[in-house]
């Protein structure tokens, strides 16, 4: 439930500029009664309100944005002439593993930053972050507005600084995320687990290369059908693990449909081999009214698609 609202944010006028419809609902919602709110879909959008609202006086803006993005938001705003727009403190949402994106953000001028997925919580922290916080002129690494969560980063994950992220781990991890927004706002989620059937045939007989080779281009095409709040994860060798945010089952069984259009029984040209492609899909819906574990909810689908090898017919896995 909602909080009482101090009567210092009532009328704070706040910009929130995300291409995501879910992220500017959530964002609504959140924000519901502590602040006069506007939307704005684009970093072009945002700025022509901005033009002509004299009352904002704080933005909150995503990075990765078609026709403006927040780069060049940023940009603009620092560079105002006019003092209103040049000075507003502007806080940059953002995934929690984007430390370069965010580093270039502070360079532009951010203020600071709020990681995906946010709680109510960090959003109206950040109304009186926003009250206090001035811009930065360069990057710092190590100070952070003292409201907001510091973000977490797995050990030895490429964001910490050595090696790759330990992408089933990570995986586990945003759906647990996931599923705690998705309760909050009572939605719908889906999980969609692609696996490229021929992996393991293709690397035993012309190495890991080519296989890796197809798996980029099959991620490739598995992007081009997602929107930007989907997140992909490479849980195995051999498998994509997709969240889709606000999806049921119509939605995702959609997607299915066009995936399998794209991929199922295809073919991928590299130099002058012809690679079949084939893919096997596995799609659950989670129980947020229960006690549903990343963890078994990954293993369930493991075990979901080798038992539909097994009817379909043999396909090499390997060991463990």
């Amino acid at each position: 439930m909602l909080q009482a609202i101090d009567q210092s944010t009532r009328q704070r006028r706040v910009l929130f500029v995300d291409d995501s419809k879910l992220m500017r609902l959530a964002g609504g919602k959140f924000l519901d009664g502590h602040c006069d709110l506007v939307l704005a879909r684009d970093g072009r959008e945002a700025w022509e309100m901005l033009e002509r609202d004299d009352q904002i006086d704080l933005i909150f803006t995503d990075l990765m944005m078609p026709v403006m993005d927040g780069y060049e938001l940023i940009r603009r705003v620092r560079r105002s002439p006019e003092l209103r727009i040049s000075k507003l403190p502007l806080l940059v949402v953002t995934g929690e593993d984007e430390l370069n994106a965010r580093e270039l953000a502070l360079s532009e001028g951010a203020s600071d930053f709020i990681a995906k997925p946010f709680t109510p919580d960090d959003l109206r922290a950040a109304l009186d972050a926003g009250k206090r916080r001035r811009p930065r002129s360069a990057p710092d690494r190590t100070a952070q507005v003292s409201e907001l969560p510091a973000p977490h980063y797995e050990a030895g994950s490429a964001a910490a600084g050595a090696g790759q992220v330990e992408e089933p781990g990570a995986y586990c991890r945003r759906l647990q995320q996931m599923i705690c927004f998705h309760q909050r706002q009572q939605l719908d989620l889906s999980l969609l687990h692609i696996q490229f059937q021929g992996y393991w045939r293709l690397k035993n007989r012309f190495g890991r290369h080519w296989a890796e080779a197809a798996m980029r281009n099959i991620d490739r095409v598995i992007h081009e059908e997602l929107r930007d709040e989907d997140g992909v994860h490479r849980t195995a060798d051999d498998i994509n693990s997709v969240i889709l945010m606000g999806t049921g089952r119509a939605g995702s069984h959609t997607l299915i449909r066009r995936l399998r259009s794209r991929l199922v029984g295809t073919h991928m040209s590299f130099a002058s081999m012809q690679v079949p492609i084939d893919v096997r899909f596995a799609v659950q819906f989670p129980n947020l009214d229960g006690d549903d574990d990343p963890r078994n909810l990954l293993e369930e689908a493991f075990r979901l698609l080798h038992w539909r090898a097994a009817v379909s017919g043999p396909t090499h896995t390997p060991a463990g």
